[in-house]
This record gives structure tokens, C-alpha cells and sequence, in this order.
């Protein structure tokens, strides 16, 4: 399992990581500058992304979709 914790400019990066290391359970603390990426396997096998998958099965069997043209398709994605 994985916490992120978005910290303001400024604070005290050291004095966190001594904290976080002495709660129960914590294995390792890692600081990083950028936002994690993820690769499109990790989002396939993800419980949110299983969710989002069901829940939009559900809602074409209930008739809960609209269809849209190709061309509104195209305008999205900028395909010409």
C-alpha cells in the first residue's frame, strides 16, 4: 500500500520522515519532487480502475450512454 502526502514549499522534509518512521507499520519513507506515473498495466490492474469498468457496463445495460458522431469523436481528440 501507498500514502502520498503533498507537502507545502518550505516545510521541514527531514523532520517528517523522522516522524512518519516511527509509526507502527511504516516501512520505508520516500520523498520525491515530480508526480508519480503509472504504467498502464498498474492502471488496468488497479481496484479504481475494475470499478470504473463496471460501473460503466452497468450503465450500457441500463441504456445509461449516448451515442456521439465520429466527427464530435474526432473534434476531441484533435484527429483530422
Amino acid at each position: 500500500m501507498e500514502l502520498t502526502i503533498q507537502l507545502e514549499d518550505g516545510a521541514d522534509v527531514s523532520l517528517m520522515k523522522k516522524i512518519l518512521k516511527q509509526i507502527k507499520g511504516i516501512k520505508t519513507v520516500e520523498v520525491s519532487d515530480e508526480d508519480k506515473t503509472y504504467s498502464w498495466e498498474e492502471i488496468e490492474n488497479s481496484e479504481a480502475f475494475s470499478k470504473v469498468i463496471e460501473q460503466s457496463r452497468n450503465q450500457i445495460k441500463n441504456g445509461e450512454y449516448e451515442e456521439f458522431s465520429d466527427e464530435l469523436l474526432d473534434s476531441i481528440f484533435n484527429k483530422k
